[in-house]
């Protein structure tokens, strides 16, 4: 044998020597330490992803601001909640019921001699404003925006008017307002914008003894020739008003409420470009007379929001699921289902987002008092109150 420099001998290397490896007790014990890292770090991202998407949903408030800010700078009058086409007055219910609640298409009742009235909205009105000036461009202002030539403009998503944290706001999803009628030709994308068209009441001023704080119209024969309807918001049926209209201040006033999309293809609620109460306007949702039962954000009051084709609704998911899905409405017995009445809903845990009037955007709570709750929605508040949020 060999002997080394220092006069020991040369050992040769074991056979099978090599890197040690990771027991399965040591496995297991990194296994078990990522799944701790794991479960301590996914719910920081969970909230991480849902005050990003909040923020999103705030910030798309915010744009809707600007852009009513910039249409009132043009045209020195906000845009009116919908555009409502002739002839006029309403003729159902024997003038019982003003223009722009009754939904022709949806009920199957449109023909040349009684066609669809529902023009421009709001929303389609600021196109131009929320930098869709080419889809703007592509709307047939001279025809309702049921009309096949405006089916490229009402089906379009917008990412400004999309609440990330609606689920329902998906293009598989769509409103389909001939649904009813058995048809499935007259589709509108979603949105989770609305504007705040008054809290009052479901009584007119014009007609009845001791509405005091319900809605008006410009001529008291509802069924021949009234053409108008609005309450104490920002806009109405035909009806435009301004920043100096506004006398509790702009800051003290919400301009648009966060709303909700259907839940189903036959549910109208959160639908941008359909001019109508529930769809892209909020009205009737403060409970002060005890009369009215949309009192507040995400009212969960079985006969809250009149909309049509609650009763289909219910029969097809079933008042239960409604609850579940936190979406009730008012199933009309014995007259017609009308659009006529929504409050501000969304997905948020808690509350929803509104716009105010100087264009700041806030979350308020669920739990907010009432009457703070109809005071913000009204253009001339009759007291002094504080606000849910600070400024």
């Amino acid at each position: 044998m060999f002997e080394g420099m220092n006069g020991g001998r040369l050992r040769r290397p074991m056979r099978g020597a090599g890197p040690v490896g990771f027991t399965l007790i040591e496995l297991l014990v990194v296994v078990a330490v990522l799944a701790v890292l794991m479960a301590l770090l996914l719910p920081a991202v969970m909230r991480a992803r849902a005050a990003a998407r909040r923020a999103q949903c705030l910030n798309n408030l915010k744009q809707i601001g600007l852009a009513l800010h910039h249409y009132h700078s043009t045209h020195t009058l906000l845009p009116p909640a919908v555009v409502w086409g002739g002839p006029p007055g309403e003729p159902l219910g024997g003038g019982q019921f003003p223009v722009g609640v009754f939904d022709r298409v949806a009920a199957g009742q449109v023909t040349a001699d009684n066609p669809s009235r529902v023009y421009a909205n709001w929303l389609i009105l600021l196109l131009p404003e929320l930098d869709q000036r080419a889809l703007a461009e592509r709307y047939r202002a001279e025809l309702p925006v049921a009309a096949p030539e405006n089916a490229g403009v009402r089906t379009q998503r917008l990412s400004v008017l999309t609440c990330p944290d609606d689920d329902f706001n998906t293009p598989g999803n769509p409103y389909v307002r001939d649904a009813l009628a058995g048809g499935h030709s007259n589709q509108y994308a979603r949105g989770n914008y609305a504007l705040n068209m008054g809290p009052g009441r479901g009584c007119i001023v014009e007609l009845e003894e001791g509405c005091e704080d319900g809605f008006h119209v410009g001529k008291r024969d509802l069924a021949g020739e009234n053409m108008t309807l609005w309450g104490d918001g920002i806009g109405g049926v035909n009806v435009s008003f301004s920043f100096k209209d506004v006398k509790g201040g702009l800051s003290n006033m919400v301009f648009v409420d966060e709303i909700r999309a259907g839940v189903a293809e036959i549910d109208p609620r959160g639908t941008w470009a359909l001019g109508m109460i529930g769809p892209s306007i909020t009205a009737r949702h403060g409970l002060i007379a005890q009369t009215e039962d949309a009192n507040g954000p995400n009212n969960q009051y079985e006969n809250s929001d009149d909309i049509i084709g609650c009763g289909e609704l219910e029969r097809r998911l079933g008042e239960d699921r409604l609850a579940e899905l936190r979406m009730p409405c008012w199933a009309a017995v014995g007259q017609p289902e009308l659009n006529y009445q929504a409050t501000a809903r969304s997905r948020h845990p808690g509350g929803v987002h509104v716009l105010m009037g100087d264009g700041s955007a806030h979350f308020v709570s669920d739990m907010v008092n009432p009457e703070v709750w109809y005071y913000m929605h009204v253009r001339e508040p009759a007291e002094a109150f504080e606000l849910p949020f600070g400024k």
